[in-house]
């Protein structure tokens, strides 16, 4: 399994086994690892099932998902926010087809590295997703300039009912953790002195200026569902 796969499969091993949705599953490969932990696994994704998928639906995640309200424990989504048209609308669904108290678990590139910020400082754009092609015959490439940042992913989080419980680096390159040092004692005056004691902005200084979001050059972020009204 690729790495953000097996760091959500570890999150997931353990629980009580339950109703979990894979959106976006490519190949199942995660899913089937997970049916094989004791979840009963369902699967949807854009595109065709050439790999004989069991409880696969073929749908676009920029629609209406096409199960019942509250009918999962799990929901996963590794690494297709990037290619998604209406995030808004994406967590909504999230939210709807999760029971209250059911986890999500999501995946996706990290813009917010030392590295990255810096790139896109001098450029204007992320190092990752640039506006305009980059590789020839290659149709996805183009589509990848939909990327949340951790700002608006976590804003979406809360939006939605979800408490944020697990922010995992992954793919940790030595430039980020040669600058994070640097980066992380910019933060220190907003923290210490916010004359208005903003908690909200504390905790997000706090987490902007985290190991996590400076070195890893993506993130595994799960978070779990608390109200079921908004």
């Amino acid at each position: 399994m690729k790495n953000m796969h097996q760091a959500i499969y570890e999150l997931l091993r353990d629980k009580k086994s339950g109703y979990l949705l894979d959106a976006a599953c490519g190949n199942g490969e995660l899913g089937a690892a997970l049916e094989k932990a004791g979840h009963q696994v369902f699967c949807m994704d854009k595109y065709a099932n050439p790999h004989n998928i069991q409880r696969f639906v073929n749908a676009d995640l920029n629609g209406f998902f096409p199960y019942k309200n509250e009918q999962f424990d799990f929901v996963v989504c590794a690494e297709s926010l990037q290619y998604l048209e209406n995030h808004e609308k994406l967590f909504r669904e999230f939210r709807r087809v999760l029971k209250t108290g059911g986890s999500l678990i999501i995946s996706f590139p990290n813009i917010l590295t030392v590295f990255s910020r810096l790139y896109f400082l001098r450029r204007g754009y992320f190092q990752h997703f640039k506006p305009f092609r980059t590789k020839q015959h290659k149709e996805w490439d183009h589509f990848i300039y939909n990327i949340p940042s951790f700002v608006e992913v976590f804003e979406l989080i809360r939006k939605n009912s979800f408490e944020l419980r697990d922010v995992i680096a992954l793919d940790v390159k030595l430039k980020n953790l040669l600058l994070y040092p640097f980066l992380k004692a910019l933060y220190l005056p907003g923290v210490f002195f916010d004359k208005n004691r903003n908690t909200e902005k504390a905790e997000m200084i706090k987490r902007l200026a985290s190991r996590e979001l400076l070195t890893g050059n993506r993130l595994v972020i799960s978070c779990v569902k608390v109200n079921h009204d908004i």
